[in-house]
């Protein structure tokens, strides 16, 4: 029979759930990709994933810029390299959703065939492809982004079918597909290899041919998990992966790690399932198959080592179905199940045949009728709890959030018309700091980087990357971004750091790093103070992240940049000099005022600095109240002799009229309101506001 013959064959014996299949691919992919335009993907880790397999196409190979330098130190993935050859024809994120989609549905072909031929019935082996189409797990994966471990759900279901039909080869090839999917997978594989061993004799033509297939898959599972782990990617990395801190509460090391497994047994136990959390992921991943895996616990021992590690760790998603490490738990969840069908249906047929035949032919049930009941019996079984599960949690609606890792559906949360644009005026290969949902939007560039995360706040000078352009949303505070660090980070992106913006709508902004003034940064300036005022500022930060910034701005002298003016106040406080951002002033600019202070004893109150932009006549055209440094080193935590850094900014009013202002700055008490007085009477004030300066507001230069 000719190749042609074969697949025309294939099609027709397997149309039925080849349509379902097509069809359920359609919708996964059409909700995985209009997902993933209306912002609501991550950096964290489709973003990731995107930029490695661009850079590992382009040369620079698993180079990343986000989490770590080198990805192999982090994930050792080698099925990079196929997708990496994919983003050379077409580099697209959305390819990389369309695979995984497409690889998603595929598995319910394998599954059809493994159903079939262990229970012999066409209808029961579609309603088992069904119900895996219709697993939530399988749904709740692949709305979240993209993770190429989701491809072992279809691996593994192709190796079990391609050993029971005595392909050993291309079983192999399989299972080597799983095995580079991630670096953990050799452990599911080392369990299979076993089950294959023991358990899977009856399928093969040739247990000597079984056994060598099993301890192959068995030791090279093993071994390569066991390799990876302890020596390759600590090599990659440096040192120990920061996965390891998932599992602390056992030890503080491998070694106390397996101590604690080994001898508080109970304790493990009782801590796990005593968790309400992990209680309801082990309902969750038995209620849509009716608990028929159940029935067949060998099958089900092959997830073991996905389930236990999971399970240990004490992150939430771990013990949830709706992220992607369910995936080497589902082929085995369904592998069990229609094994434990089978078992059913072989007592059932063993009960039948035992029917006392002085009953009459009347009173039997015939081996057809009986093999008709039980398999719409199985049928309405399986609907029933596919339906329970999806009343539960549907994979494209259910809101997803705290305590797991949040994960949004196809709400439109940000305006897409206005990133497009700011995107368009970013060259393609400069380096970006983003925000979470337009990271994989922008991720087919050599570095990339987030422009809050909280993972690296203290690895970066006022706790974002000092790039050239930052494209920002002002108000998607998704993913747990603090406001308060995030708008401090802009302010001190624009007055510090000589950032200005290139576009500003719906609140999306595209900043530059530039020295030629942009008629739009002053407007972002004040939609970020209102935002700040409006309560970004109360954000719950914890005190050792407010420890750290707050030192960024504590130093030993006055910069040379700034101007020497010493003003002493009371309690013991000198405003030691000031610093402004601007040397020509326009109507409509920001301006930023660094105020140093000083103290020569603890001070025991937290007092509030400002600065006020007054007009001849005195009246306040602009001013910014704030305590030192953003709030992030109050005046309780100076130091004696220490200089603490305090920036003011405000946007000069846009009407405001030609001519000279001053700028004061003075101190208070927030209880009371009252100002700090000058000790130097010698000092230009007006009502304990010292006078810092003179500046002339003039016509703008831009259009």
């Amino acid at each position: 029979m000719s190749k042609t013959q074969n697949v025309q064959t294939f099609i027709r014996e397997h149309r039925a759930v080849l349509i379902m299949v097509t069809i359920w691919a359609i919708v996964l992919a059409g909700f995985s990709i209009l997902r993933h335009e209306r912002l609501n993907s991550s950096v964290y880790d489709f973003g990731i994933k995107s930029q490695v397999i661009w850079n590992t196409a382009n040369g620079r190979w698993f180079a990343s810029s986000i989490e770590v330098t080198q990805y192999l130190g982090d994930h050792f993935q080698l099925i990079f390299l196929p997708l990496a050859a994919l983003y050379r024809l077409w580099p697209n994120p959305n390819a990389l959703l369309l695979v995984q989609s497409l690889l998603l549905a595929l598995a319910a072909v394998p599954l059809y065939r493994i159903a079939n031929r262990h229970l012999h019935s066409q209808k029961l082996a579609l309603a088992f492809a069904a119900a895996y189409l219709l697993y939530p797990a399988v749904g709740f994966i692949n709305r979240f982004d993209f993770h190429p471990i989701t491809f072992v759900v279809f691996f593994f279901l192709m190796a079990i079918d391609l050993a029971e039909t005595d392909r050993p080869w291309w079983a192999s090839f399989f299972i080597f597909l799983a095995l580079i999917t991630r670096e953990e997978m050799g452990l599911t594989i080392f369990a299979l290899g076993l089950f294959v061993i023991f358990v899977e004799k009856r399928p093969l033509r040739r247990c000597s041919v079984q056994a060598r297939l099993g301890v192959v898959w068995a030791v090279v599972g093993l071994v390569y998990s066991a390799v990876i782990l302890l020596a390759v990617m600590p090599a990659f990395r440096g040192g120990a992966t920061d996965s390891m801190l998932r599992y602390a509460w056992l030890g503080g090391g491998p070694a106390d790690m397996a101590q604690t497994l080994l001898t508080r047994p109970a304790f493990v136990l009782i801590t796990l399932l005593g968790d309400p959390v992990r209680q309801e992921f082990l309902l969750k991943i038995l209620l849509p198959v009716g608990f028929l895996s159940l029935l067949s616990p060998l099958a089900l021992a092959v997830a073991l080592p996905a389930l236990g590690y999971n399970l240990l760790s004490d992150v939430p998603s771990q013990s949830s179905i709706y992220f992607q490490y369910m995936s080497p738990i589902i082929p085995f969840i369904f592998l069990a199940a229609i094994l434990g069908a089978a078992t059913l249906q072989k007592w059932l047929n063993a009960c039948a045949e035992r029917q006392p035949k002085a009953a009459g032919r009347s009173g039997r049930i015939s081996p057809k009728a009986a093999s008709r009941q039980f398999t719409w019996g199985l049928i309405i079984w399986l609907g029933v709890f596919t339906l329970l599960a999806w009343l539960l949690d549907n994979p494209f609606t259910t809101r997803i959030d705290a305590p797991y890792y949040p994960i949004y559906a196809l709400e439109q949360t940000s305006s897409r018309t206005a990133f497009n644009e700011a995107r368009a005026l970013l060259p393609p290969d400069a380096p970006v700091a983003t925000m979470m949902g337009y990271g994989t939007h922008l991720s087919l560039r050599p570095e990339l980087y987030l422009f809050y995360d909280r993972l690296k706040l203290m690895e970066r000078p006022y706790a974002f990357p000092p790039v050239e352009y930052a494209l920002l949303n002002l108000t998607d505070l998704r993913w747990d971004v603090n406001a308060r660090i995030f708008y401090s980070a802009i302010e001190t992106a624009i007055g510090r750091l000589g950032y200005e913006a290139l576009y500003f709508q719906d609140d999306v902004v595209l900043l530059r790093q530039m020295d030629e003034p942009q008629p739009m940064t002053g407007a972002v300036l004040q939609q970020v103070i209102d935002l700040e005022e409006a309560g970004g500022k109360y954000a719950p930060t914890a005190p050792s992240t407010l420890d750290w910034l707050g030192r960024q701005w504590v130093m030993e002298r006055l910069p040379d940049t700034a101007v020497s003016q010493p003003i002493p106040f009371a309690e013991n406080i000198t405003l030691s000099g000031y610093e402004l951002s601007e040397d020509r002033y326009a109507a409509g600019r920001p301006l930023c005022v660094t105020l140093y202070w000083q103290a020569d004893a603890p001070l025991a109150t937290d007092y509030t600095a400002f600065v006020h932009l007054t007009a001849p006549d005195g009246y306040v055209q602009a001013q910014r109240d704030s305590a030192p440094a953003f709030g992030f080193h109050p005046t309780s935590q100076w130091q004696p002799g220490e200089i603490t850094a305090d920036m003011h900014c405000f946007q000069l009013p846009p009407q405001l009229p030609l001519g000279p202002y001053q700028i004061k700055a003075g101190i208070y008490d927030p209880n009371t309101g009252s100002r700090l007085p000058l000790q130097d009477a010698a000092i230009p004030a007006t009502d304990n506001a010292a006078i810092l300066t003179e500046i002339l507001i003039e016509p703008s230069k831009n259009p």
